[in-house]
């Protein structure tokens, strides 16, 4: 069974974001106990932490811009999927951000492909 998860209080907001960064860490450190060389995904769960986490609108675009020059595949739904998590972004906030997806939606040939992979209901 899913359950959407949406918290429009900046500090239940931190506490997501700070466990986010904490599997992360989690995460990497047992790709690289297990001869993992792959670097390209270690930012990934740490770049959705920190959009979670902000509260400047501004800064959330930003911080959404950099994710997509990083994993270009990134589609809206994921960015969506991401911002409801905040639960306290007006839908011209919301859309005002995904706006900064069609400025950014370039897919290079041979970027890493990560988000392609990550279905969103």
């Amino acid at each position: 069974m899913k359950r959407k998860v949406s918290q429009k209080c900046p500090e239940e907001q931190k506490k997501i974001a700070k466990q986010i960064y904490e599997n992360a860490t989690l995460i990497r450190e047992c790709c690289a106990s297990h001869g993992s060389q792959e670097k390209w995904l270690n930012d990934a769960l740490p770049k959705l932490a920190e959009i979670i986490k902000l509260q400047d609108l501004d800064a959330i675009k930003l911080s959404v811009a950099s994710l997509a020059n990083q994993y270009p595949d990134i589609r809206k739904n994921h960015v969506a999927a991401i911002l409801y998590i905040k639960g306290n972004l007006k839908s011209s906030d919301v859309k005002s951000v995904l706006k900064i997806l069609d400025i950014t939606e370039s897919l290079e040939e041979n970027a890493p492909k990560l988000f392609s992979h990550v279905m969103v209901s």
